[in-house]
């Protein structure tokens, strides 16, 4: 696990957690992915309605290809070395009551937080991707219309920086940072 970042008594894995282009080709096993799959399993949700689905492939099984080439171009680059590639879902709406869930994305990013907490402290690299063809995603794996496709997460071992193609080494190297307290807290009222 890489060295804190945080001058703060933060958990380790929270602190030491990037999101690495670089990835072995160590696989993950099963009861590795049991287990951060585990952790987002017991994350909180609005009405414990557990929101999340993923949709989970493996190199050279099963999807993985499918989802592979629903990435960007830019992404599909790195992302090919992963050995787990999941797409993260939401379900919008609400069993209970059959009533718009507007707290579901909330809660998939809760269960996403803990798997990638889970995954840190295991030493478990975790990319989370933005740039993917969700209409594409959907067309290839059947998913009904009531799941928002929300993100694509890589996830395997961190690998070696010089693996990367030359104008994504340096982005690997570095870490990036984080704004300060001040600006993402407001105290007593809100202050532009």
């Amino acid at each position: 696990m890489d060295q804190p970042r945080s001058s703060l008594g933060v958990l380790p894995a929270i602190s030491a957690r990037y999101s690495p282009r670089a990835f072995s080709p160590r696989p993950v096993t099963a009861d590795e992915l049991t287990l951060v799959l585990e952790a987002a399993r017991w994350a909180p949700s609005s009405m414990n309605e557990q929101p999340w689905r993923f949709l989970v492939t493996r190199k050279g099984g099963e999807g993985h290809d499918l989802l592979l080439d629903c990435l960007n171009p830019s992404n599909r680059l790195w992302a090919d070395k992963a050995p787990v590639l999941m797409l993260a879902m939401a379900h919008r709406i609400l069993h209970r009551i059959s009533a718009e869930n507007h707290h579901a994305r909330h809660d998939l990013g809760v269960a996403v937080g803990q798997l990638g907490v889970q995954a840190t402290s295991m030493g478990l690299g975790m990319h989370q991707l933005g740039g993917f063809d969700p209409a594409k995603a959907r067309q290839a794996f059947g998913i009904p219309d009531e799941l928002d496709l929300v993100t694509v997460i890589v996830l395997g071992w961190p690998g070696a920086p010089d693996d990367l193609p030359e104008h994504l080494q340096q982005r690997e190297r570095a870490r990036s940072p984080r704004r300060e307290l001040s600006e993402l807290v407001h105290h007593g009222r809100f202050v532009p």
